[in-house]
């Protein structure tokens, strides 16, 4: 069983895989605190490494800016080798999309509407990928 640890905004955890989660639950805005603490809680579970993510904004109604941009490039570039965002629809995957466009993330971001393909490419992303068909 992998250990997960409660965050300011939802819960996150180190799969089996090597690939860092974060399930996002809160539905109230997403403060820039709530940022600085989840950075520190994903530098404590991969020891400051970087390692690729899955992120499930799913349940995300609203991030400040100062939120959003600690979540971006400095945040990603320190703890993600790579980012795999999880929304709910194909509107959010336009959305999402643009928005990456904009802000040109320096680390491959996708955005997916299933976890297996989001894992999938997380995966790829890994030292040493697994091999096809193993997650």
């Amino acid at each position: 069983m992998v250990a997960r640890i409660e965050t300011p905004i939802g819960e996150m955890w180190v799969d089996e895989h090597g690939v860092r989660w974060h399930r996002i639950t809160k539905q109230e805005p997403i403060t820039v605190e709530d940022a600085a603490e989840v950075q520190r809680i994903a530098a404590e579970l991969t020891q400051g490494e970087p390692a690729p993510a899955v992120v499930d904004i799913r349940s995300v109604s609203y991030a400040g800016r100062e939120a959003r941009d600690t979540f971006g490039d400095s945040f990603g570039s320190r703890f993600e080798s790579a980012t795999a965002l999880i929304v709910s629809s194909s509107a959010s995957v336009a959305m999402a999309t643009v928005f990456i466009q904009i802000t040109k993330p320096g680390r491959p971001v996708e955005v997916f509407t299933s976890e297996v393909e989001a894992l999938e490419w997380a995966m790829s992303f890994l030292p040493t990928p697994p091999s096809p068909g193993t997650t």
